[in-house]
């Protein structure tokens, strides 16, 4: 990797920031009180084109879909950028498993939820897997994800399949539809950290691993909410962060205040410092690291801000503009369902602008 690669791209997503929404702008929309409020604001933003072609206001996630696919086509006119891209399409990616794996199973139709971000081959999987599911002894460990990664002649589009072949695997041994996400979760951050790698960005790598830290403890208190066994902790930690299985394992016991306490030399743990209160239940605990974990994004995201060029500037524009449409995704909802203003701004994530 060539800084000097991204001298001109940087320069294209230093202008694209300039139409970010701040967070005044966020706070501003949050104000009003009924979701035709807030799209009336909006038209003065660049998403304006998709609300002029808007026929209800509850369809607002159209407007959403359409201003990440400009985006996306945005950074992809940028030259050396398809690396970059890769990283963050992998979550939508193996979103469209997740969904075909439920449609294979259920034997539905949800083309409606795939996502348009991704670039597998929707087809050729689902074809693969169709004839899997007519002969079921395909879906064995012989196209083992090991093997296929060593192969230098195997397209992506196989490793892709035999993620999902591996999950559907899983889920004809236990029947137990938790384990699709289990394991498709297990290879989304194995790839994202092999792309990271790939990119040979330490930044990069440094913030991947610590994302897979951060939601490893976001699995460490969801299994303890639901009263789950160890058994079900250790099948669902997901290897690759600085923080090891085993340490992780030795939590399980302890109630949050411990765990947040043993965790604070860690470069994660000032991201959970803000789990610990007497006044929250650890469902809504949860739910504060959610967002943390998208605010560490955003702190990894804002170190762009001293750099002149570099591919740091151009994930920054895509984590940037990702976040805003969360936190409109946030503001909308809110208003749909006349949820308080308080509490809509509270679960605002922190924004680059």
């Amino acid at each position: 990797m060539k800084r000097d690669d991204y001298i001109g791209g940087s320069i294209s997503a230093r202008i694209y920031e300039k139409n970010l929404l701040s967070k005044n702008d966020l706070e501003r929309l949050n104000d009003y009180d009924k979701i035709e409020d807030v799209l009336n604001a909006l038209n003065d933003s660049s998403y304006r084109e998709s609300i002029k072609d808007l026929q209800r206001p509850s369809d607002y996630e159209k407007i959403l879909n359409d201003e990440l696919k400009n985006t996306y086509k945005l950074i992809e006119e940028i030259p050396n950028s398809k690396d970059l891209l890769q990283y963050f399409r992998e979550k939508y990616n193996f979103h469209n498993l997740k969904v075909m794996a439920k449609e294979v199973l259920q034997d539905e139709n949800y083309s409606n939820l795939y996502s348009e971000i991704a670039n597998i081959d929707l087809a050729y999987i689902k074809e693969n897997i169709l004839k899997d599911k007519k002969n079921e002894e395909a879906l064995v460990k012989e196209t083992s994800i090991d093997f296929l990664a060593k192969e230098e002649n195997v397209s992506e589009d196989d490793l892709y399949l035999s993620y999902i072949r591996e999950a559907l695997g899983k889920f004809r041994e236990t029947k137990d539809p938790r384990d699709l996400d289990i394991i498709l979760d297990k290879n989304y951050y194995e790839k994202l950290l092999a792309d990271s790698k790939n990119i040979g960005l330490e930044g990069l790598i440094k913030f991947t691993k610590e994302k897979i830290d951060l939601t490893n403890i976001k699995i460490l208190l969801r299994i303890k909410a639901q009263n789950q066994e160890l058994d079900r902790l250790d099948e669902a930690l997901i290897d690759g962060g600085n923080i090891e299985i085993s340490t992780l394992k030795e939590l399980f016991i302890l109630d949050l205040n411990q765990i947040v306490l043993k965790l604070q030399n860690y470069d994660i743990g000032k991201y959970l410092k803000d789990l610990v209160s007497k006044d929250k239940s650890l469902d809504q605990s949860m739910l504060d690291l959610e967002k943390a974990i998208d605010d560490h994004q955003m702190q990894y995201s804002k170190k762009a801000k001293d750099m002149t060029y570099g591919p740091e500037v151009l994930i920054n524009y895509i984590i940037s503009k990702e976040t805003e449409i969360k936190n409109l995704r946030i503001i909308l909802v809110s208003k749909v369902n006349s949820l308080s203003k308080e509490f809509t701004l509270e679960r605002l994530r922190e924004t680059y602008a």
